[in-house]
């Protein structure tokens, strides 16, 4: 209605408290005695203006509702996009994240038996209505698109998940004759902390590790026996549930390890040290291998898959019928490998990311494989596993506090032993102080005698 349309905002918003305050007769002779439009409006004008109001009302209600969408971003393979959610629940979150979908996605997720998961910008997985509602504490909510497998962890028979890992690493980064053995300066500045950091500071698993980046032949031995000594491996005191090995440095053809010195230790040799019949005490616990050495003279190429696949065929009849071992290689048998620290700082990234969603093992090589090929340098890695294990493997974070109680009680332990060796050594002193008292005595006896 005209009349309606040419009031000011003040004027409507009087009207509008008489027009929900009072009844429809109480309102209609508000208009035509009370108000200061009275003779301006007839007594057929009612209906119009109340029908005007009622639509103006649904309107402003309207707009009202969609300035309370709450918006949020969700980011899908790098791609940022803007959503409005009209309720703050995981449902509504998801149904707005899958509208952000393309057709490509979908395919994917078909193709690759995939299922969508959402975590915020800290890798937290958000599952919840109130884990929802604490993202909207933040100025601008940003939510993740994962893709997972529809079933994890996606194995097939039995697995095994460590807990309680000894994390062994040997990295030798200083040589003397650098003209035939150029120094390693990724050993010694990037691969240590990398691993490190998945195993120690994430999984918070016991990481032993050589401090000095040089080491002879003599010097490698010495550590390997040190270790099994000081870590009771013989009997697996600590109650390991696996040993992980990770060699770094310089290699050659025969699958060796290059020491400071230029002679080299054979990595076949360390790892049977380690089988059923050395080491019993680990025989049902997994032994992986991690080795990041060139183990030839050959320059890889970026078209050298079908070598791979050779190579792996010829290496299979060198490994050993133990059971319980998985070797990972950093690259196949005859070739060199880079010292770019492309190995290690993928393994650290697929780790960290995809344990705590359940991935086994295998699956993370797939993807370190995967994400080394795409990056500049990749062509001098191309990852080899072997093993001789009839399961998969899973890795869990070890809880602090657990770590914290066994250490503490163990170190209680040793105090009361100490304390009663000590009391039974003094004990036997004070008896045999008696001893030579009945001695002395007897003695002087003799004396008096004669």
């Amino acid at each position: 209605m005209e009349w309606w349309n040419k009031r000011e905002q003040k004027d409507k918003t009087e009207i509008i408290g008489k027009f929900k305050t009072m009844s429809n007769e109480q309102f209609g002779v508000w208009l035509l005695n009370e108000c200061k439009w009275k003779c301006e409006i007839a007594k057929d004008d009612i209906t119009s203006i109340r029908f005007s109001i009622e639509a103006f009302l649904a309107f402003t209600n309207q707009d009202s509702k969609e300035e309370e969408e709450f918006k949020a971003y969700v980011i899908i393979d790098e791609s940022k996009k803007l959503i409005k959610m009209k309720i703050l629940t995981f449902e509504e979150l998801l149904r707005q994240s899958h509208n952000c979908l393309e057709l490509k996605h979908f395919q994917k997720m078909r193709d690759k038996h995939l299922k969508l998961e959402l975590i915020n910008m800290k890798d937290n997985i958000i599952e919840s209505d109130e884990a929802v509602k604490r993202e909207f504490e933040n100025n601008e909510p940003t939510f993740k698109i994962l893709w997972n497998p529809l079933q994890q962890p996606l194995v097939i028979g039995k697995t095994k998940a460590i807990k309680n890992a000894l994390v062994v690493m040997i990295a030798i980064s200083e040589y003397e004759d650098n003209n035939k053995w150029p120094n390693l300066e990724s050993a010694k500045d990037i691969d240590i902390n990398n691993f490190k950091y998945i195993f120690e500071q994430e999984l918070h698993y016991e990481f032993v590790y050589n401090e000095e980046s040089k080491m002879n032949k003599d010097d490698v031995n010495e550590f390997l026996a040190e270790l099994v000594f000081n870590h009771k491996l013989h009997k697996n005191k600590n109650q390991y549930d696996a040993l992980i090995m990770i060699i770094s440095g310089h290699g050659d053809e025969g699958d060796v390890l290059v020491t400071s010195d230029g002679k080299y230790v054979s990595i076949d040799k360390i790892r049977s040290s380690f089988n059923s019949h050395e080491m019993e005490s680990l025989k049902d616990s997994p032994k992986i291998f991690i080795i990041d050495v060139c183990r030839g003279s050959n320059v890889p190429q970026s078209t050298s898959s079908t070598q791979k696949k050779g190579k792996q065929g010829k290496e299979q009849n060198n490994i050993h019928n133990d059971n319980g071992f998985l070797m990972i290689w950093s690259t196949t048998k005859g070739y060199q490998v880079g010292d770019l620290s492309l190995f290690s700082e993928s393994v650290k990234n697929t780790v960290v990311s995809k344990y705590k969603i359940g991935y086994p093992l295998s699956q993370m090589l797939r993807e370190i494989r995967e994400d080394i090929k795409k990056k500049g340098g990749g062509e001098w890695y191309c990852v080899e596993s072997q093993d001789t294990i009839d399961y998969d493997i899973s890795f869990q974070q070890r809880k602090l506090i657990e770590s914290f109680y066994f250490k503490y009680l163990k170190r209680t332990i040793d105090s009361i032993s100490h304390f009663y060796l000590v009391l039974i050594f003094f004990e036997f002193l004070k008896g045999f102080r008696f001893y030579f008292y009945y001695l002395f005595y007897f003695l002087l006896e003799c004396l008096s005698l004669s």
